[in-house]
């Protein structure tokens, strides 16, 4: 135990260690039993419990990057874990290496080990953001790759430029063909995986959007996550995790006092004559439901006079998108 006891939680640890310690095979099992040790695979361990599949997922991964010792590395969704860039569809069951030199691949239960990709992908030995962005829609579909690509945009890890090079490098791989389609919409401003999924699907219903728009009267002002830019109707995404805190957290509101404030928030927005199309993360498997409400916000617009406030707001945000350019 006097291994274990100068390893903090989270460490990894193999089994030529434990036995270096004095642990043979019938005590690492009672350890692992009684959960001060957790197998992540073959021959390498935790200590302690991961709190979260990423955590966990992480570990794993630091395991079998430390098994190959340089031969491979963190790809695909395992390497935007270890940057705590989101996920979509992972499973984080597996984990997903790949080889610095070597041409051949290899897949084990909990563990995928891929060939050695072009030149282009790699950047002071470890594959580029923008490629394991890529290679991430091969696993996890085109939706995966521009959540994490949203995000990685947010905090200056990639450009455009880089994403849509990577989408060439992995061209003709499965479930890229519309790769480049969906890195072309990426959008720093897009603040969590739902606003990407809601900006996503605003423009498979042929709908323009402006992104984190502010709307104001003059007064009053509050920032919006889309706004259609033909009708004067606001798209939000609502995580619902802000409305379970039981008390202030972070910084943000306990749950009762968000739900009051964003009540009386969307009643000034509405009363500047704007409509609502609110979306939780189940609305994404209906989107035609989804079009449908958007359908109806825009049909209770039509015949009133434009909002001053859109005006304003839509100006703001065409002068704000020709200065991106």
């Amino acid at each position: 135990m006097d291994l274990l006891l100068a390893l903090s939680p989270g460490s990894v640890v193999d089994t030529p260690a434990l036995r270096r310690a004095g642990l043979d095979d019938r005590r690492v099992t009672s350890l692992v039993r009684d959960g001060h040790l957790v197998r992540l695979s073959r021959g390498w361990y935790a200590v302690g419990a991961a709190p979260t599949p990423q955590s966990a997922h992480r570990l794993a991964a630091q395991a079998a990057t430390q098994g190959y010792a340089g031969r491979a590395v963190l790809s695909h969704y395992s390497a935007l874990v270890d940057r705590g860039l989101p996920t979509f569809r992972a499973d984080l069951a597996t984990v997903h290496l790949t080889r610095t030199q070597s041409l051949h691949s290899r897949r084990r239960p909990g563990l995928v080990i891929h060939r050695r990709p072009p030149l282009g992908a790699w950047r002071d030995g470890q594959l580029t953001v923008s490629f394991v962005i890529a290679q991430t829609a091969t696993t996890c579909g085109p939706m995966a790759a521009l959540i994490a690509a949203d995000a990685a945009l947010q905090r200056n890890l990639v450009s455009r430029a880089e994403l849509l090079a990577a989408a060439d490098l992995v061209k003709g791989h499965p479930r890229t063909a519309l790769l480049s389609g969906f890195l072309g919409l990426a959008d720093a401003r897009c603040q969590s995986p739902g606003e990407t999924r809601l900006r996503h699907a605003f423009h498979v219903m042929g709908l323009p959007v402006a992104s984190q728009v502010v709307i104001t009267d003059g007064r009053r002002s509050a920032t919006v996550d889309f706004m259609l830019t033909d009708h004067p109707v606001i798209g939000e995404f609502d995580g619902l995790v802000k409305y379970r805190r039981t008390r202030p957290a972070d910084g943000f509101p306990a749950g009762y006092d968000e739900i009051v404030a964003e009540k009386g928030r969307e009643d000034w927005l509405r009363g500047l004559g704007f409509e609502f199309v609110r979306t939780v993360w189940t609305d994404f498997d209906d989107v035609s439901s989804l079009a449908r409400r958007t359908c109806s916000a825009i049909e209770r617009t039509r015949g009133r006079p434009a909002p001053e406030a859109w005006l304003r707001a839509r100006d703001l945000a065409s002068a704000r998108e020709a200065a991106l350019r």
